[in-house]
């Protein structure tokens, strides 16, 4: 592990891997409820990934919800847009996929869709 705090390592760890997918902006992480400890099996968080340019100023169109929980012995992220509600949905477990958020359905993939994956894909392995 590389931090002593396990809640601090995953927000530092969702922060960066936000920065890395989405430059040039920069990310802080708010947690809304939940925890995540490092080898835990009852792990359920939710946290608001929050954008800004690099002068400070926000930037809430590209903000995000992420959820992070475990199914089972998987690691399943969930991410949409935190305000924009009608946006797909990315479900990313052992399979990714899409889901329309009114109804839970599958959908077609938004056409942000490769900088979503590539966050979750990129948190998943620093995690998991």
């Amino acid at each position: 592990m590389l931090f002593e705090n396990s809640q601090e390592n995953i927000a530092c760890l969702i922060a960066k891997s936000a920065d890395l997918t989405n430059k040039p902006f920069l990310h802080s992480v708010v947690k809304i409820k939940g925890k995540y400890e490092m080898g835990e099996e009852d792990n359920d968080l939710t946290v608001n990934i929050l954008c800004r340019d690099k002068e400070g100023k926000r930037l809430e169109i590209y903000d995000l919800e992420l959820e992070l929980f475990q199914s089972k012995s998987e690691l399943v992220l969930v991410i949409s847009k935190l305000n924009f509600p009608n946006e797909p949905i990315l479900w990313c477990g052992s399979k990714t996929l899409w889901m329309d958020s009114n109804n839970g359905k599958k959908c077609v993939p938004p056409k942000y869709f490769s900088r979503l994956e590539n966050l979750a894909n990129r948190i998943k392995s620093f995690i998991d």
